[in-house]
């Protein structure tokens, strides 16, 4: 008889009914026999974990679970000998053990609602095992696209996700409130285009918020952030998106002025943008022109942008900036602030964007991916994705895609070559291709068949959702075109594929033919000589460069290479010489083992930028270019400083290489 399945998995309840007599056999062995029995059981555990309902199966089933001996002669046995912070590791890694875990949780879920007495353990101590792992590990609850969840096994993810939102609503969400606006708070702090994560942490949060007093500090503290989403005055969150049209309409220039005021500084204060920003906007330019500096929380340069072209600037916030865009409020604030409406292309770039006749494929794939019913019109989309991300050229993410180098250029470009950038833009929408040249030859994206990416996750910001297809396309075939010559490809490739702000020296650590690290002393001197201003002679750095890291987990183990682009070298607050570099990652701040933890905040990072000590950021570089005629004194780094950068690498991502010195 064929399998019924529901979504492509098997049916959660005839799954269930498969585990149940699996464990009734368990209950039957005897105890040198229960091995094999426990191995079927962990094997239709982990399909039913692929399901929020099959879940809700096993769990019916916990209370059995120690009398049958599914945890016997082994880790699990006892539950108050299990320790919260060994729970990551084992999810995270995996396979049977893993599986294991997830039976583990939900026994202590068991014992927490008194479901089972555990001579060990009581209700309450079960609970906060529970809470505790929640709370750490958010990031199994709420996933992040990163190089090492994208090495990961989705389905094992998924049974990870499952679990843990099934604890969730049983527990409820009240006791890890502080987790949840914390880990918005980390990450609003990289200042990203792509929000939805933190929307639904908060979304989280504001749900935990009515299990509590309305007095107790962590509501307060969670509100703050919530009414930045949601409306950050209380007259815009009350009544229907007409309702507070139509409030406007009666505020006098003071109110008005307040009003506008609120909204930006909680912009500013958050980096997040409600929907009624939107609204204000409008109202501001046609009614209260001389408000919109404040509703955008505007520095001095971003005043005198402003001022110099209104007229222009008002016609934008027209066209684009609707509540299906307000997100892109924050980028144009930044726009502006960053004097960019002074470079010559970028109004005439934006302006273009607003008539430009838009590919059909393009205007559909644009519109597919928004995340409302009835998006507005491609060239809408588009415009405001183009603001965010010239206002924000470090909150570029790859999102869940291999293609941190399509990323890395947009980024790139937006600070490099903002010009080239919009003619970029304009060009894929209208043509639906690139054309870009390598060393002479034109290569077109739309006759090339394969990226990196086989399947685009389009959860990207439209610029992104735009180009990441053609320049995934077009980098792969830079590439090919490199095979046979001596090193490493990202040589030609890099400038080619940037601009020609990209160094031609080049400097990289492995040999190609290989995989053997070669000449590690030299490629450490000749880093420090390019790039630390102690070595180097002093010199800052001009443009951002591309580089390439080696990207490990929490153990230092090699995930795969990274694309990265170094901002810049300075002292951080604390006096010490740091690496400031744009990391494509959704999420910016990783564990990298060895106690290489990237900061993305308090250390002098600009919004969208990471740091680490410059000898951590050298134990990951494995290629850089630099300006062969600007090398400072290589012989002059100190030779410690070189001996502790090569004892990270050869007991960390390198360990497993040989070395030819």
């Amino acid at each position: 008889m064929a399998q019924v399945t529901v979504g492509g998995l098997s049916d959660p309840a005839r799954l269930a009914t498969d585990f149940e007599q699996v464990l009734e056999r368990l209950e039957a062995a005897r105890s040198f026999g229960k091995a094999m029995q426990q191995q079927q059981l962990l094997a239709r555990a982990q399909k039913l974990l692929r399901t929020p309902e099959g879940v809700a199966h096993l769990y019916g089933y916990a209370q059995r679970f120690d009398a049958a001996g599914v945890f016997a002669n082994g880790d699990w046995e006892q539950p108050e000998a299990l320790q919260p912070a060994l729970v990551s590791t084992t999810l995270r890694a995996g396979g049977i053990n893993a599986t294991l875990e997830c039976l583990s949780e939900l026994r202590m879920l068991a014992i927490a609602e008194h479901a089972i007495e555990s001579p060990g353990m009581t209700a309450e101590e079960a609970r906060r095992f529970l809470q505790q792992i929640m709370a750490s590990n958010l990031d199994l609850l709420f996933p992040v696209a990163t190089e090492e969840t994208r090495e990961a096994d989705p389905a094992a993810a998924e049974r990870v996700k499952n679990l843990f939102e099934f604890i969730l609503d049983r527990l409820g969400a009240a006791a890890i409130l502080d987790a949840l606006v914390h880990e918005a708070e980390r990450v609003l702090l990289q200042r990203p285009i792509m929000v939805q994560r933190v929307e639904a942490l908060l979304r989280a949060a504001d749900r935990a918020t009515t299990e509590l007093a309305d007095d107790d500090p962590s509501v307060s503290r969670a509100r703050e952030w919530m009414h930045a989403l949601n409306g950050p005055t209380p007259l815009s969150r009350i009544g229907s998106r007409e309702d507070y049209a139509a409030a406007l309409t009666e505020l006098d220039i003071n109110a008005l002025a307040e009003e506008a005021h609120n909204f930006g500084q909680a912009m500013a204060r958050t980096g997040l943008v409600s929907a009624q920003h939107a609204d204000l906007l409008r109202h501001l330019v046609d009614n209260a022109p001389e408000l919109v500096g404040p509703a955008l929380a505007l520095n001095a340069v971003g005043k005198v942008s402003l001022g110099a072209h209104q007229t222009l600037i008002s016609d934008i916030i027209r066209f684009a900036i609707w509540r299906e865009t307000a997100r892109s409020i924050y980028g144009l604030s930044k726009l502006l602030e960053q004097g960019m409406t002074f470079i010559r292309p970028v109004l005439p770039g934006l302006r273009r964007l607003m008539v430009l006749a838009i590919h059909p494929t393009v205007s559909e794939n644009l519109r597919a991916a928004s995340e409302w019913q009835d998006p507005p019109d491609a060239n809408v989309l588009l415009l405001a994705g183009t603001l965010s991300v010239l206002g924000q050229p470090r909150g570029v993410d790859q999102g869940h895609n291999p293609t941190c180098q399509a990323a890395r250029a947009i980024s790139l470009w937006a600070q490099n070559d903002v010009g080239y950038l919009l003619e970029l833009i304009a060009f894929g929408a209208r043509e639906n291709e690139l054309l870009m040249q390598f060393e002479g030859k034109t290569i077109r994206s739309s006759e090339l068949s394969f990226g990196l990416a086989t399947t685009l996750h389009t959860e990207l910001d439209p610029v992104s959702l735009l180009l990441t297809p053609h320049l995934d396309r077009i980098y792969m075939e830079m590439s090919r075109l490199t095979i046979g010559r001596t090193g490493d490809g990202h040589r030609w490739v890099n400038p080619e594929l940037h601009g020609w702000w990209v160094h031609r020296g080049f400097g990289e650590l492995l040999d190609t033919a290989t995989g053997n690290v070669r000449g590690f002393d030299a490629f450490i001197r000749d880093f420090y000589a390019s790039y630390h201003p102690l070595y180097n002679g002093g010199r800052d750095l001009v443009y951002a460069q591309p580089c390439g890291i080696a990207t490990t987990n929490f153990n230092a183990d090699l995930v795969g290479w990274h694309a990265l682009s170094i901002q810049r070298v300075a002292y951080d607050p604390a006096g010490e010489w740091r690496v400031y570099f744009f990391n494509p990652n959704r999420d910016k701040g990783q564990n990298w083992g060895q106690d290489i933890v990237t900061s993305t905040h308090s250390h002098g990072e600009l919004e969208g930028e990471s740091s680490l000590p410059f000898e951590q950021f050298a134990s990951r570089l494995y290629v850089y270019h630099y300006k062969s005629r600007e090398i400072g004194d290589a012989s002059a780094v100190p030779d410690e400083a070189v001996a502790r950068i090569r004892a990270l690498v050869a007991e960390g991502w390198a360990s497993d290489r040989t070395w030819d010195d």
